[in-house]
This record gives structure tokens, sequence and C-alpha cells, in this order.
């Protein structure tokens, strides 16, 4: 393939950065560049080309037009097929200037080394075989993981769990298929209820499986989307000063003027190893005031919108209000904080749990920012809020990709089709073809089923360098 290389570090000034090139014969045109000073072999008049896979010099970069010194680097040769694309590669650390970084590639692509295409990379190492479609999907979610947990469920499908766990389902439903085909070929022998039934029960397993992994994406999208809290009650609850709080800083202006917050204010942290975003809104109230009036309607649409709700209660707020705010919400995703214990609880409290236990609300916490007294109930909902959100029976991988999801569910609905053809005695062999349509579904995901337009479609998502 003709060579090509990109940046692989952020732009920007830094130390070093890394340029890479791939390709047939990159180390052959590149050795006009790169003056060997000194290799792990201390051999000085050797070529790039010459060096073997694995192996670094120490190498002053030139301009060969004009024989001028741009960079002192570190070059490092790998060999087809042990590289990250399957082909030959070299990767030249320079210092992190700008121009030193467009210096060396000028000369690159004016020796015929072409610049990358976004995720060119990853997608050829898909190509040649050194990782399959979930494995290079997930490069790009190791790349922007800004958590703990997103990283680990990354990384988790880069080693190939995704990829093992759907092909263990597949083996399992061409094990059918064949069932299938013995029953077609010698009905007389194989065409009996105790067969059938076994037939029955892959196609059960099997379709709990994905249903499990297509449920973990609940999780997933949390992940790679973050999860959104929204902070809401009355004025002066104590909204502003918890996101303050959360955030180490003033983010938020706190004053005891009620009606101070007009806008949405949000904050992004981690919690749990979980990414999320804190969303800071208006106090919830009746209000004649215009530009208030826009704040609280925005307050109501954040917590529509937000995965969970922190509902603040101060120890002086009124039954009724709190009432008709929370019926306009998903309960479900509401924790209740009776923020400001330090300053006595509301005399309300039990009443106030009973209405909204009545309406669907379940957690309930006492807390004082001022006094840092059980703040860390708010990362126990949060974590609450994510292991829900994978259902009460996903997988213990997490799917990433709404891709991978809806191939997921319809294969679902298709091993669902095939099971009410078995049942309805519609003919083995139409329910063949039926789970052949799942299992292209499945080769989807891996790459085992993949058109030229997925392809350029999932990579073309990717940063060029990689």
């Amino acid at each position: 393939m003709e060579p090509f290389c990109a940046l692989s570090t952020p732009s920007g000034v830094s130390g070093i950065a890394v340029i890479r090139a791939s390709g047939e014969g990159v180390s052959l045109k590149a050795d006009k560049a790169v003056k060997i000073l000194r290799t792990t072999g201390e051999r000085t008049d050797a070529a790039l080309s010459s060096l073997g896979g694995y192996e670094s010099c120490y190498a002053r970069f030139i301009d060969p037009e004009t024989n001028t010194t741009i960079d002192d680097v570190v070059v490092t040769v790998f060999k087809a097929p042990h590289s990250y694309t399957g082909e030959d590669m070299i990767e030249i650390s320079c210092h992190g200037g700008q121009a030193v970084r467009q210096e060396i590639l000028r000369v690159l692509y004016a020796l015929g080394i072409r610049p990358a295409l976004p995720g060119e990379f990853t997608k050829t190492a898909f190509i040649n075989g050194k990782m399959d479609l979930t494995e290079a999907e997930a490069v790009m979610n190791v790349i922007s993981a800004d958590s703990a947990r997103a990283l680990e469920a990354s990384n988790t499908q880069l080693m190939g769990k995704l990829k093992e766990r759907i092909t263990q389902a597949e083996d399992k439903l061409y094990g059918a298929l064949s069932s299938i085909e013995m029953m077609i070929e010698f009905p007389e022998h194989d065409d009996t209820p105790e067969n059938t039934k076994r037939i029955e029960d892959i196609l059960k397993g099997v379709r709990e499986e994905y249903m499990r992994l297509a449920q973990s994406f609940g999780r997933g999208r949390l992940l790679t989307e973050r999860m959104k809290i929204a902070i809401l009650g009355l004025p002066n609850s104590g909204k502003s000063t918890l996101l303050n709080f959360l955030a180490g800083f003033d983010r938020a202006i706190v004053t005891d003027v009620p009606g101070t917050t007009r806008d949405t204010l949000e904050f992004n942290t981690e919690i749990e190893g979980i990414p999320v975003t804190f969303v800071d809104t208006a106090g919830i109230r009746e209000t004649e005031d215009s530009i208030e009036a826009m704040g609280v309607k925005l307050a109501i649409g954040a917590a529509n919108e937000a995965d969970l709700v922190l509902y603040l209660i101060a120890p002086e707020a009124p039954l009724e209000n709190i009432k008709e705010t929370v019926s306009g919400l998903d309960a479900s995703k509401v924790c209740v904080l009776f923020s400001k214990s330090d300053a006595g609880q509301n005399p309300l409290k039990e009443q106030i749990e009973a209405e909204l236990v009545a309406q669907g609300v379940t957690g309930f916490a006492s807390v004082s920012v001022k006094e840092e007294t059980n703040t860390d109930i708010i990362g126990k909902f949060v974590k609450q809020a994510y292991e829900k959100a994978g259902g009460l029976n996903a997988s213990d991988i997490t799917v990433l990709s709404s891709r991978h999801a809806d191939l997921l569910k319809s294969a679902c609905g298709k091993l669902d089709e095939a099971l009410a053809i078995l049942r309805d005695d519609l003919g083995v062999d139409v329910c063949s073809q039926v789970i052949r349509s799942a299992l292209d579904d499945s080769g989807l995901i891996t790459g085992r089923v993949v058109s030229d337009e997925l392809v350029e479609n999932i990579f073309s998502r990717f940063c060029i360098g990689k």
C-alpha cells in the first residue's frame, strides 16, 4: 500500500511529538531525510531501511533539498507483519514545536509519503487482520475515555472480549443450523421433538445473551456521553452552593437573594469512576420576572433531559410546591437531598418523604455542604443510577456503541421470529433463513460481515493520526 504519514500526538507545543508513517517501502523513502547518528548496535553508517523491526536509532532529520537540519530525532522501525498496521512502519519522535512538526511532515510528503486519511492507521490494521471491528472501534473509545470506568470498558472491548462473547454465541447458532440441515436431509431420523427442543434452547440462550449485551448500552451511553445530573429545587435551597462544593471552586454565584441563578450552569467531573455533568438550575417558583421565568423553564427542561435529578429541599420549603414540581418529573430518577441539615431539618420531612414515595421517589438523604456532612451520598446515588441504566441482568461487558446495541436488538428480534416459526411448525428451512439473518447482524459488529460503506463510515470518525 502507498505509504502515508500523520502527526499522532495532539497539536500545541510539547516536549516531544510523534509522527508515524506506514506502508510498503516507508523506511526506504525516509532514508534520504534520516541521517543516523547512533543505533542500538552503535552503527553510525547504517541506513534506516537496513534496521530490523523494533529497532531504534538516534538520528538527524534533514531537508534533502537543502541539506539543512530540521531536528535531532529518535526513529523506531517496525517490520511487517509485526506492527500496529501489519505493514512496515516508522515512528519519529521529535521536539514538539509547531515548526518542527510541520517541516518534518513537509519533507515526508516531498519524499512520496502522503498525508494519512482519518483513521487510516487503524483501518489498515483492520484490513490486515490485526484486529476485528469491535477492537478497531474500541481504539477511539480508549482515546476519548475521560473516566476510569470508560477506560476500563473500552480496554475490555479492545482486548477482544466483546468479539469473544459474540463469537461464542454465533458458534451455538451455527450448531443449531447444522442440526436443522440434518433435519432437512434426514427427516425420518432427525425431525423429532427432542431435536426441535434442543434448537429452541440454543436460540433462547443466545437471545438472552444478546439482550444482556444490548441492555448494557444503557451504561455505555453514560460513559461515552456523560451522565447528566440536574440540581433542582426551590430558590435558596442550596443548589449553587452544592455545585461549587462538587466543583471545588466558585462556579456559581451564591447569595441570599432568591432567584440569583437565572440560567443553567454546567460542570464536568468524575464520580465513582463515572463521567458526569452537573447542571445547576434556577430556583423553581412562580414569578412575573420574564427572565427568571425563562430560567425556570430551562430548569424543568434540564431535569427532564437528565439521567439523575438531585432535588434539594431546604428546612423551610413548603410541601405543596415540592409535590407540584416532582409530579412533573420522572420520579424514578429523582433523589431527594434535605439540604442545610446543619440549620435543622424540615419539620415536614416525614410527610414530604411519604408523599414523594407515593409518587415513585426512592432516594432520600440529609446533607450539609457547610459542614460536609453526608455529602458522599451523592456518589452512592450516581452509582445506583449508573447500575440501573444497564438493566437488572446486564452483561459484565459494557457495550459502548449504539450501532452495536441496535444490531444486537435486531438479532434478538430475528431469534424471536425463528422461535415463533419453530413453535408454529412453519418449517425448519424457513427458521434456518431467519437464523442466518440474525448471524448477519452479529457479523456486522465483529466485521465478519462488512461492506466498504460501513468501513468508511466507521473510520471516517477517527482522528487523522490513529
